[in-house]
């Protein structure tokens, strides 16, 4: 009888080593994944202030550069055609580089996730047993 109690021992031993690992495995998934939800707020809350700091700064811009125009054409009346025609190319000009800055940025690839991604990496090398470089 001794023997079926040391064998039972040893597998409720075996399984709770096994509920232990679980759990642990577990714990670190949901701090991963707390980790992950964190930095999309943070990465959201970043776009919305950059979002609406670029429309206000882009809005109040262009009502100064029309008004400037303006003033620039009746200061100028006998070449108003010349004025907004030079002023046209100037803006068509700057739109057109703005459209290439920002194909090159979209190209560039997304800083989203790094830290989960590295954190990861980290856990999976020491459950393998090896140090991170």
């Amino acid at each position: 009888m001794t023997g079926n109690t040391t064998g039972e021992t040893g597998r409720e031993g075996l399984f709770a080593g096994l509920r232990n690992l679980f759990a642990t495995l577990l714990s670190i998934g949901r701090t991963r994944a707390e980790l992950l939800v964190l930095e999309i707020e943070e990465e959201k809350l970043r776009l919305i202030s950059m979002w609406s700091k670029a429309i206000g700064a882009a809005f109040l811009f262009a009502i100064g550069l029309i008004m400037a125009v303006f003033s620039i054409a009746l200061a100028f009346w006998e070449q108003r055609v010349l004025v907004f025609g030079l002023f046209a190319a100037v803006f068509i000009g700057t739109a057109l580089l703005l459209v290439a800055s920002l194909r090159a940025q979209a190209r560039k690839p997304s800083r989203l996730f790094r830290s989960s991604l590295s954190e990861l990496d980290e856990d999976i090398a020491q459950l393998r047993g090896r140090p991170q470089e």
